[in-house]
């Protein structure tokens, strides 16, 4: 079970938390870029890796430009203990359109370079400055420019929903020290970090929360411990049944924030929540698209609000247009497949029938639609557990007779193909074995390669009854069948503040 002390606000982002917090401990000038959307934990982060009584943490307002430096420089007032104009000429606002950003940057210069103590600049959501225009952009290059040439210990982040933003604000040839971008948490940060007392508890806390960081049940909810010992189906009665609960309807709010007019970009949602498609097949099962010059600028949207994902088979090159479409979080299918269809049943007292009624029964076909994706995460964070070495190159494989849901080449050169049982797939007389040494007899990704894995991920391990499986796993010593258990690790993950205070680490 997860330690009482674990911080449920924080898990999963002690990698980022470290890289950050070792560019600020340099006494080099640094950049560094965060993006993630809206949730995704960019503030805390922030916060959690560059505390310190010389950080300028600055969150910048929707305001017109004048008013955001006047607060930025109460901000230097208050950290430093007077605001750090500049007086120097060339640096003084031109005039009374000029807001002043020089001489309020040039200002934190002057300073380090009179203290010669490090100095931390965050300008966190920066939205508010695109429309700044070229001055303020240039006015920021040049300061950037001037802490490289005088080598001064200043570290500078900039964090944005969307790295075009910081891309458009910075230009295309910028190449900032450290690119950090926020996607959801990791597999098993994401599912334990839910309460969860068993691996298989994990993988369904998984596939119907998601990834987002801001799913994860607080401190205040289900009591202190952030859910632990609250069953599945009582924190989806909860949370997502019962109107007025933090999920019940945050996709539709999400949507309106991003969108003007949301309808057709939910309707894509709800087509996705079925699984990954390509192109045609999106096409058709979404009836208000007739061409396909309809569907490309939604799915653009899609994907730069980190709502959709882009895949394309490990074999094609980066410019291939095979590609195929899927939700870029399984509480989005989860919501979109099985929630959306039965809300207007919902009312305060009708969570639990709708559950028993509607949800329960489709939850198995969902489980299995996000086994898939699973796999494709474990092997790139955990092959290393089960088959001895890392994953070099991830991803699925289609078309054709060699479907396979995860393949790989391992660090020393193994090719491994990976099987789920899928949901018609499992109901069928052909074996699982069979499928397997079918698709890999035709498949032309990992030929010539001697050590060619079959894995099995299989949530109950081996049925009894399906004995070819049974040989198929048997005869060949690369053979691998990956449960739940490995799937998910046999408990939570370690929590790195808790892990560096047993070493003796401040």
């Amino acid at each position: 079970m997860p330690p009482a002390s674990v911080d449920r606000d924080f898990i999963g982002r002690d990698m980022e938390r470290g890289a950050l917090a070792g560019l600020s401990h340099s006494a080099a000038p640094a950049e560094a870029w965060v993006s993630g959307p809206d949730g995704s934990g960019k503030t805390l982060l922030l916060a959690r890796a560059l505390p310190g009584p010389r950080t300028l943490h600055f969150q910048v307002p929707d305001l017109p430009v004048v008013r955001i430096v006047e607060d930025m420089a109460r901000l230097t007032g208050e950290v430093i203990g007077e605001e750090l104009r500049s007086r120097s000429a060339g640096v003084l606002p031109r005039d009374a359109t000029d807001p002043g950003w020089l001489s309020l940057l040039f200002g934190i210069v002057e300073e380090v370079e009179k203290t010669g103590r490090p100095l931390i600049l965050i300008l966190d959501g920066i939205e508010p400055l695109e429309g700044a225009g070229r001055p303020f952009r240039e006015e920021l290059g040049e300061f950037l420019g001037r802490i490289r040439s005088r080598k001064l210990p200043i570290t500078v982040v900039l964090a944005a929903r969307r790295k075009a933003a910081l891309e458009a604000l910075r230009g295309s040839e910028a190449r900032p020290d450290l690119d950090l971008g926020l996607g959801g948490l990791p597999l098993r940060d994401a599912g334990w970090g839910h309460g969860a007392t068993t691996a298989e508890e994990a993988f369904r806390h998984w596939a119907v929360f998601g990834t987002h960081p801001a799913h994860l049940p607080g401190r205040g909810e289900a009591g202190s411990d952030g859910g632990k010992g609250e069953s599945l189906k009582d924190a989806v009665i909860r949370r997502i049944l019962t109107p007025g609960g933090d999920l019940h309807d945050r996709p539709i709010r999400r949507m309106e924030c991003l969108f003007q007019r949301p309808t057709r970009y939910s309707s894509l949602l709800r087509t996705l929540a079925m699984g990954p498609m390509d192109w045609g097949t999106l096409l058709g099962a979404t009836p208000e698209l007739e061409r396909g010059g309809q569907l490309a600028p939604y799915l653009q949207r899609l994907e730069e609000a980190g709502l959709v994902r882009i895949e394309r088979p490990v074999d094609a090159p980066a410019s291939s247009r095979r590609r195929r479409y899927s939700l870029a979080d399984p509480f989005l299918a989860f919501w979109y497949g099985l929630i959306l269809p039965v809300r207007s049943l919902l009312d305060g007292s009708r969570g639990e029938e709708v559950w028993a009624r509607y949800v329960e029964p489709g939850l198995a076909g969902h489980l299995a639609r996000r086994l898939p994706e699973a796999a494709g995460e474990w092997m790139r964070a955990h092959a290393r557990e089960s088959l001895g070495f890392r994953a070099r190159e991830v991803g699925a494989l289609w078309g054709g007779d060699a479907d396979f849901d995860v393949v790989s080449r391992l660090e020393n050169g193994q090719v491994c193909y990976g099987l789920t049982p899928g949901i018609a797939e499992g109901e069928g007389s052909e074996s699982m074995g069979s499928r397997m040494r079918e698709r890999m007899r035709v498949t032309r990704y990992g030929i010539g390669r001697e050590a060619r894995a079959p894995i099995f991920f299989l949530p109950e391990g081996l049925d009894e009854s399906d004995g070819a499986l049974r040989r198929e796993v048997a005869r060949n010593p690369l053979a691998k069948v990956i449960t739940l258990k490995a799937l998910m690790g046999t408990e939570p993950p370690p929590d790195p503040d808790e892990a560096g205070r047993g070493r003796g680490i401040a």
